[in-house]
């Protein structure tokens, strides 16, 4: 026995697959890391860039950005964490036009803006490297929620004098200034890519 289809069920089938597709579009992005509920705005920090100019985050709105604290001499995370970012940017592929990397000092005593410059850069050539005022410091990292303190070392164990125990957290920033999620160190690459991919293809 043959099933007549009229046309009035054939468009009623056809509204409920285009229900079903744009319910599928719309759901929500689960992110990977750990995500700000509720969203809040990005806390101020101002300092100078390599060449000297003043930096604002601010001026990066407009651009998904991905900050790390941390100092030129740590021993393990923070080379680490760069290298992590440079594996996100490759894997963003058309999308690492719309973020940014900012790496800021916990250590403005020997972190000149030049030698911090010249540390990122290393990295990655596109890798912003900001040096804030010391007496501004402890406010920013109180405001990002950035624990850092001071060791004095041995100088038989390290030539340093001293080293910085910091958080290793990456903050990402959405196109409108808003903190959206946190990395830590153990979340996979895939799983980062995944995330600012999904805010960098947001308007």
């Amino acid at each position: 026995m043959k099933i007549r289809i009229t046309t009035q069920r054939r468009a009623g089938l056809a509204a409920l697959v285009l229900l079903v597709i744009l319910a599928g579009c719309s759901r929500p992005h689960e992110f990977k890391g750990t995500a700000y509920n509720p969203v809040i705005p990005a806390p101020t920090l101002r300092g100078v860039n390599a060449d000297g100019t003043p930096f604002d985050l601010t001026d990066l709105q407009g651009q998904v950005v991905m900050i790390f604290f941390g100092y030129t001499s740590c021993p393990d995370i923070c080379p680490l964490a760069l290298a992590d970012m440079i594996q996100v940017e490759q894997q963003l592929g058309d999308k690492a036009e719309e973020t940014a990397v900012v790496f800021v000092s916990l250590d403005p005593e020997r972190d000149t803006p030049e030698r911090l410059g010249a540390y990122v850069k290393a990295f990655d050539p596109s890798f912003i490297g900001v040096s804030v005022a010391a007496d501004q410091l402890e406010q920013v990292t109180k405001d990002f929620g950035v624990y850092s303190n001071k060791v004095v070392v041995d100088p038989n164990d390290s030539a340093a004098g001293y080293l910085i125990e910091h958080t290793g957290w990456t903050y990402v920033i959405d196109k409108q200034g808003d903190l959206r999620v946190i990395f830590g160190g153990d979340v996979p690459i895939a799983d980062r890519v995944e995330d600012v991919g999904y805010l960098a293809g947001r308007s």
